[in-house]
């Protein structure tokens, strides 16, 4: 149950970061189509002219406001998307999340059956270390501090800064966002895994002890070929079949309708008719009534 919170307070901050960037850049969105076109434009203008101004050049020849827009459009789908999702989870992290997020590293024990996946467990024990230090903005000079997958090019730039003394520093809350995320990956394809846990225990304790040598009998027990190459087959059999079926049954269907996406979603199913009320219910409600309703 801890570890489904962990896993789904984790996805939640990284949802609400998402929402709340795209709803603070869809506002600028918009976009602009031809863009070979214009870059064309821009650079035949810059050649012809190249000691006049931009706004002599190039604003004649695509116009300030559709550079505007390239910008806008440029924000909402690269680098800086990603680095106004990042801003927003971190604060989000920081503001709320954190205090119920770091209380379970004291209660979960994360262990990993592969050395590769050894630095975020690491990273989770430094955090574990100064999750009291309250004040504290940077990790200590001289600490050592774990670099894990979780910290790929765009988290870097946040999570290493510079302090007044021209140092490079880790920012002590961007490292515990950027380790949590990189754990509740983990933890999903359970290459880190939870001692005492059920569901997210050893992978290794989830195959019968003598799977191996009685391969042959748990497959068929399973109903299912040794082979793999045929498990693919029926599997994609299966699928082209049940595709296949559902795309001729689709126009037929009187209580579906699918049109272009609006603001309730593109698929509509008419509300079924309401059923007759089961007489086990009516004597249920009427025994409950009688047993603990309003006196008369």
């Amino acid at each position: 149950m801890l570890v489904d919170l962990l896993i789904q307070t984790v996805r939640k901050i990284g949802a609400k970061a998402e929402r709340e960037a795209s709803e603070e850049l869809v506002g600028e969105f918009k976009r602009v189509a031809g863009k070979e076109t214009l870059l064309f434009r821009v650079a035949e203008a810059s050649v012809q002219r190249p000691d006049g101004t931009v706004k002599e050049v190039i604003f004649p020849v695509v116009g300030e406001g559709t550079l505007r827009d390239l910008i806008a459009e440029y924000k909402s789908s690269g680098p800086t998307y990603r680095r106004t999702v990042q801003t927003k989870l971190k604060a989000s992290y920081t503001n709320h999340y954190r205090r119920g997020l770091i209380p379970l590293l004291s209660v979960l024990e994360f262990r990993s059956n592969n050395t590769a996946h050894r630095p975020v467990l690491d990273a989770l024990e430094l955090i574990g270390r100064y999750a009291r230090a309250s004040k504290l903005t940077y990790y200590p000079a001289g600490e050592t501090i774990p670099a894990h997958a979780g910290i790929d090019e765009d988290w870097r730039q946040l999570v290493y800064r510079q302090n007044g003394r021209g140092r490079e520093r880790v920012v002590r809350t961007v490292y515990e966002v950027a380790t949590f995320q990189a754990l509740r990956e983990q933890l999903r394809c359970k290459e880190i895994w939870v001692a005492g846990a059920e569901k997210w225990r050893n992978p290794d304790e989830d195959l019968p002890a003598d799977f191996e040598h009685r391969r042959g009998e748990h497959y068929a027990a399973l109903r299912k070929p040794l082979d793999p190459s045929k498990f693919i087959d029926q599997v994609r059999d299966e699928m082209r079949t049940e595709l296949s079926a559902l795309h001729r049954a689709l126009p037929g269907l009187p209580f579906l309708e699918i049109a272009d996406r609006g603001k309730r979603g593109a698929i509509k199913l008419t509300p079924l008719e309401a059923l007759p009320e089961p007489p086990n219910l009516r004597t249920l409600k009427r025994d409950v009534h009688r047993r603990w309703g309003p006196s008369r």
